[in-house]
């Protein structure tokens, strides 16, 4: 019985982000209805971003991921990591993710639907904060992962 309640709420929060979706004009490359889950995405200034999120009835989260179109070369992966670091620590709602073993990042937004409910408006924050992080971040951990960029010169972006 209480899985039960959790699948119908789950799937009821996962109603209420296609609809967000819709509402806001956001095209869907995936909509699984059974695994509960939407893959979109949005170009940024600089790189594209896709997006996936999922709705976890078991834990009753909302995870958003983006997984960032590049993968760090071996002799950057420790400054990458530094850097991930620094930006996290400034972050106010969620983080990368860095795997320094295989140099692939990902950004990642969770939100609870235990015993409530998610509005649009939460999805929307969810949706357009996650970019704008993204996207200040992407170029600048690219250019750090390529070698364009010192670590240093990483972190002094930081504080401008």
């Amino acid at each position: 019985m209480a899985e039960e309640k959790k699948l119908a709420q789950a799937k009821a929060t996962f109603e209420t982000l296609c609809q967000t979706l819709a509402n806001n004009d956001w095209k869907c490359k995936v909509k699984n209805e059974e695994k509960l889950i939407i893959e979109c995405g949005a170009q940024g200034e600089d790189l594209p971003m896709d997006i996936s999120v999922r709705v976890d009835p078991d834990r009753m989260l909302v995870i958003l991921l983006s997984r960032l179109p590049f993968v760090t070369k071996e002799d950057k992966r420790l400054d990458v990591s530094v850097a991930v670091s620094a930006v996290n620590n400034m972050l106010v709602d969620g983080s990368f993710d860095y795997d320094i073993t295989s140099g692939d990042m990902y950004y990642r937004m969770t939100n609870s639907f235990m015993e409530s409910v998610i509005s649009e408006e939460v999805f929307a924050y969810l949706l357009y904060a996650s970019c704008n992080v993204i996207d200040d971040f992407n170029d600048k951990f690219l250019m750090l992962a390529k070698g364009m960029l010192t670590l240093e010169q990483f972190l002094a972006t930081l504080s401008k």
